[in-house]
């Protein structure tokens, strides 16, 4: 019931955080272009293992996450690079919490920074064992923040807010702790699974 109210009082939000989700699916295809080539020279390497009957150091599960991972981040930069023309926005905003406004598109935009890099905290650790400490993986998504926000104020490309590398850090922060869940999950039911097997 209070869900249902909370969706009430917030359904334009909620509507415009959709639409611009949606609205940048378009950009996967080229991630999806380049994630094919990788996948294409995952098969090759996995053949010439087979031939040569050596071990593949990369499993298929670490492919997939690299796989995914190649797919995310060009994605993403062609969300932040590519969708607006050079020019259009210029300017630094140091205030912190600013960018919430009281437009909806403000309070989308800033709850949509979030959300951006939610999978880039999930699939960092999937991919590489390094991210799998969630300091190392956090400190990384507000380096790369940092990055694409120095580099659009450089190119014109959109306002340089602090409140954009912190939403964005927070977003890695709730993707790091979704991958944590889900990797205690496979532990656990990995060891299920084990156990029953003996």
């Amino acid at each position: 019931m209070i869900l249902l109210e909370i969706i009430g009082e917030n359904e334009a939000l909620i509507r415009r955080i959709l639409s611009d989700i949606q609205r940048m699916t378009k950009y996967t295809h080229v991630g999806l272009a380049i994630a094919l080539v990788y996948g294409a020279i995952y098969l090759l390497y996995a053949i010439i293992h087979k031939i040569i009957n050596k071990k593949r150091s990369l499993s298929l599960g670490h492919a997939t996450a690299v796989f995914a991972l190649l797919i995310y981040l060009t994605a993403l930069l062609f969300i932040v690079f590519m969708s607006r023309e050079p020019g259009q926005f210029d300017g630094v905003n140091l205030h912190l919490w600013s960018s919430w406004g009281t437009t909806t598109l403000r309070k989308a935009l800033f709850i949509e920074n979030i959300i951006m890099f939610i999978p880039m905290g999930m699939l960092l650790p999937g991919a590489f064992r390094i991210f799998r400490n969630p300091l190392i993986c956090v400190i990384t998504c507000a380096f790369l923040s940092c990055f694409i926000e120095n580099t659009q104020f450089f190119l014109k490309l959109g306002f340089a807010e602090v409140d954009d590398i912190v939403t964005n850090t927070l977003g890695g922060a709730i993707g790091w702790i979704i991958w944590g869940i889900l990797w205690v999950l496979y532990l656990i039911f990995h060891k299920i699974i084990r156990k029953n097997k003996k």
